[in-house]
């Protein structure tokens, strides 16, 4: 009776035994395939964190390229406006000094003996004077060939059978830049070609042969 009691007893217990140990396999499968299942969303929110921080490094390595280039183009038009500043500090002045240079050329032309001392002194002033406003940026508008509407004013048009229509004929008033910018344009007479003179002459070539028939 004992014995039967024991061996029921020990049964039970193997069964207890085998079903605690299925249990423990049974968890410990369970407790792998959520830490796979842990592992792979962890790895697959690391590759998009990282794919992620991939994505804005572009952006900031975008933006900083984006501010170089905006810096260096503000630092090149600085550098401009600078150098503008400079070329063009004296420009009001050269400006007002070509008046001056006007007079004296105008007193100039009323001297009938080139040769007076007065008119050397004069003419010497005048070189120099031009010289200094010729090494601070003053140009004078070049008048020699056909007329440009950007350095030149058309004061008169003069019909002419030697000259092209718009050649310059005469400067009325020298015009003149500093470095690039006009300061005033050269009043010049340009030229408008007449066959006046042509037809004049075939006239008069014809006249001769006409008498000499009567």
């Amino acid at each position: 009776m004992m014995s039967e009691k024991n061996e029921r007893k020990e049964k039970k217990e193997d069964i207890e035994k085998k079903v605690s140990h299925k249990e423990k396999e049974s968890k410990k499968k369970r407790d792998s395939k959520e830490k796979n299942t842990n592992n792979a969303k962890n790895e697959e929110s690391l590759k998009k964190e990282l794919e992620e921080c991939r994505k804005r490094a572009r952006e900031l390595e975008e933006y900083a390229k984006r501010s170089k280039a905006a810096l260096e183009n503000l630092r090149r038009e600085k550098d401009e406006e600078i150098k503008d500043a400079i070329d063009y500090a004296n420009k009001n002045l050269v400006e007002k000094l070509v008046f001056v240079l006007d007079d004296i050329e105008r007193l100039m032309k009323h001297f009938e003996n080139k040769e007076s001392l007065e008119y050397k002194a004069l003419k010497m002033l005048h070189d120099k004077f031009k010289e200094i406003l010729v090494s601070e940026g003053l140009k004078e508008i070049k008048n020699d060939g056909k007329f440009d509407p950007f350095d030149h004013e058309a004061v008169e048009r003069v019909e002419s059978a030697e000259h092209e229509d718009w050649d310059i004929i005469e400067v009325v008033e020298k015009g003149y830049k500093f470095r690039s910018r006009l300061i005033r344009p050269s009043k010049v007479k340009v030229a408008v070609h007449s066959n006046a003179n042509v037809s004049k002459n075939e006239k008069n070539e014809k006249e001769p042969s006409e008498k000499d028939g009567d």
